[in-house]
This record gives structure tokens, sequence and C-alpha cells, in this order.
């Protein structure tokens, strides 16, 4: 059998042993040879590896998706930066538009602009002097009396049997 043993733990186990008034030990070691080997089952040490074998992949996998989540984050603010710029990007587009077509008004709005395609384009000519006709609208107000008010009673009665005999027709 071989004998091997570690210095530093065969010297701890001696302090531990040699110093018990000033210093109890933390913790009692069995009385036993520095030589003494643990056997483990070989099912034992298959099902230990095996757990560390799967705690590892546990640990890969939770590294994965912790690093998935993070580039699908950045993928979706890379997508909705895209959107904002293309929206943007048809913001402006719709803004020069929008500006042109209102020169486009003001053009078209324009006195000299209107006769020029008045004489041009509609074949129209000035109005000449012997065209114009002035119409003198100045009246003067009066007011006509037209008809008696009356408020008689027999006159409300007549009134009455008119209308209703009108009704009637």
């Amino acid at each position: 059998m071989n004998n091997r043993s570690n210095l530093a733990y065969d010297n701890r186990i001696h302090s531990a042993y040699s110093s018990t008034a000033a210093h109890p030990a933390p913790h009692t070691l069995p009385q036993s040879s520095p030589n003494v080997r643990i056997k483990v089952s070989k099912k034992a040490r298959s099902a230990a590896q095996r757990r560390a074998n799967v705690l590892g992949i546990i640990r890969i996998l939770f590294v994965m998706s912790c690093a998935f989540v993070i580039l699908c984050r950045g993928v979706m603010l890379t997508d909705k930066c895209a959107a904002i710029e293309k929206k943007q990007a048809e913001l402006g587009s719709l803004i020069a538009t929008n500006e042109k077509l209102q020169f486009e008004i003001d053009r078209s709005l324009d006195l000299d602009h209107v006769e020029k395609i008045a004489r041009n384009d509609l074949g129209m000519h000035p109005v000449e002097k012997y065209q114009t006709v002035y119409i003198n609208l100045e009246q003067v107000d009066y007011v006509e009396h037209v008809a008696k008010n009356e408020f008689s009673p027999a006159s409300r009665i007549a009134d009455f049997f008119t209308g209703l005999v009108e009704y009637l027709d």
C-alpha cells in the first residue's frame, strides 16, 4: 500500500490535537490514521457526475437564455428605431409635398396669374368702356301704410269666420 501523506494536513491534525487548553479545536477529528481512503462506489460516483453534468447544462442554458433575451431586446430596439426613421422620412416627404402644394395654391390665387389664365387659356378679354353699365342703387327708405289695424271684437269674429270658411273650401 502506498504511503501518501500530506505534510500540511498532517501538521494541521497534529496542531489541532496538540493545542488543548489555550485554543480548543473547532472540530474534533476522528481518531484515524492519515492513510485512510474513502471508497466511493461507481454508482454514487456516476450519479454525482450526472448531477454535476445536469447542473452544468442548466447553467449553460440559463446563460444562453439570458443572452437570447438580451439579443431579442436589441433586435426589437433596432426594428423600432428603423420604423421611427422610416416614419420620420415619410413625414419629411409629406411636409415637402405640402409646402409645394401650398406654393401652387398661393400662386394660383395671384390676380396676375388669374388674369393670364383667363386671357390665354379661356380666351377672355378685358371689358371695354361701352360694355360697362352703371346701376343707381340709391333708394330712399320709406314706409307705406297698407291697412288699418283694427282691434275690435266684431272684426276678430268676422276674421275667424272668414278663416273658417276658407279652411273648409
